[in-house]
């Protein structure tokens, strides 16, 4: 599954962007560039799916796609693209991967906390069902555990009806994924007298890359979570697992505080000096929020003329890279409305497939 995602990315940034950009991807940063080649490669949903990957581990895969003759990269620009062969190789992997649930760019927030309340709870109530009291939780999070102590209160007299019902859900969506990824989420479990397995563990036991047992987990908490998101009556046990509220945190707090600032109708000069912040991380904050609000005020900076403009070179050229753009258009917008009208576009095809 690694594989399939690092070649799905290099696919979709087609030679535009360098092997740190999809490191950015997956990882998460929270920045805007980031952000927005999420959308601009339609890669939304790789976004934060995989946390813990170190910078040093990417670059050895993306080492071992080259040497397998999958990818070439430039070295001009060290930026990575598919061969032929990595093209045929993608398709036998798309055969064997899709359909992928990852929400990433949605759910990035919410899957960390289900997961872990998740765990604990079954930890909890099996371990309570066999009378015992004294168990260590496998974590400390106080938000966690009081989450997990409110509900096992709400249903400890009819924890077993509650168990069985659990149980009969998780099986249900465990059947609906293939069963090398069902057995690695199943194992993970930790119950009364049963502990869970370590990701090395888990790698070793199925013979698998820990890349591998990362994302098999992620991918199914990911479908387990909208699954129950999308039909919470057929799923009433789990349910108590998802979030109601819809937040969204895509946007960093300081860009937040900026748009608190032109809410209140400041200019970007004006916040950039109240702010002590350079015009460039300003205009990287209005990107962002050009790229996730949806009633965020674009005409504030570009006319809807110039917003013509610059869309119909960008879909002449089909590409997102910004000097090819700029150059395109001799000159004439300055960077931040290129990525501007870029924002607003790929937020606009972002709401369009949902």
């Amino acid at each position: 599954m690694f594989e399939y995602i690092l070649l799905r990315c290099i696919n979709s940034i087609n030679g535009e962007r360098t092997a740190a950009g999809i490191y950015n991807l997956l990882v998460g940063k929270r920045s805007s560039q980031t952000l927005q080649d999420a959308h601009a490669y339609q890669l939304t949903d790789f976004f934060a799916i995989y946390k813990p990957l170190e910078r040093i581990e990417l670059f050895h895969a993306i080492n071992q796609l080259k040497e397998e003759g999958k990818i070439f990269i430039k070295s001009e620009d060290e930026r990575p693209e598919l061969t032929a062969y990595g093209n045929e190789h993608l398709g036998r992997l798309s055969n064997e991967w899709e359909p992928l649930y990852f929400n990433g760019i949605r759910l990035h927030e919410k899957i960390g906390l289900f997961e872990e309340r998740l765990y604990l709870y079954i930890q909890t109530i099996t371990n309570m069902k066999k009378g015992n009291k004294q168990f260590l939780p496998i974590t400390d999070r106080n938000d966690i555990l009081r989450w997990v102590k409110m509900n096992y209160k709400a249903n400890k007299t009819h924890l077993m009806d509650h168990i069985h019902s659990i149980y009969h859900e998780l099986y249900s969506l465990l059947s609906e994924v293939n069963e090398e990824e069902a057995a690695v989420f199943t194992y993970r479990l930790t119950g009364a007298g049963l502990i869970g397995l370590s990701k090395q563990q888990l790698a070793d036991m199925f013979h698998l890359p820990v890349h591998n047992v990362h994302l098999h987990i992620q991918h199914f908490l990911h479908h387990l979570y909208q699954a129950i998101e999308n039909k919470p009556g057929t799923y009433p046990s789990l349910s108590i697992f998802v979030e109601e509220k819809e937040t969204s945190h895509l946007i960093t707090n300081s860009a937040q505080k900026t748009y608190l600032f032109i809410k209140q109708g400041m200019d970007l000069e004006t916040i950039s000096e109240r702010r002590r912040l350079k015009m460039s991380t300003i205009h990287d904050h209005v990107v962002e929020m050009a790229l996730v609000q949806p009633d965020f005020p674009v005409s504030l900076f570009v006319s809807e003329q110039e917003v013509k403009e610059i869309s119909q070179v960008m879909d002449e050229l089909q590409t997102n890279k910004l000097k090819s753009i700029h150059d395109a258009l001799r000159g004439k917008f300055d960077y931040f409305f290129i990525r501007l009208v870029q924002a607003r576009m790929q937020h606009q095809k972002s709401e369009a497939k949902i």
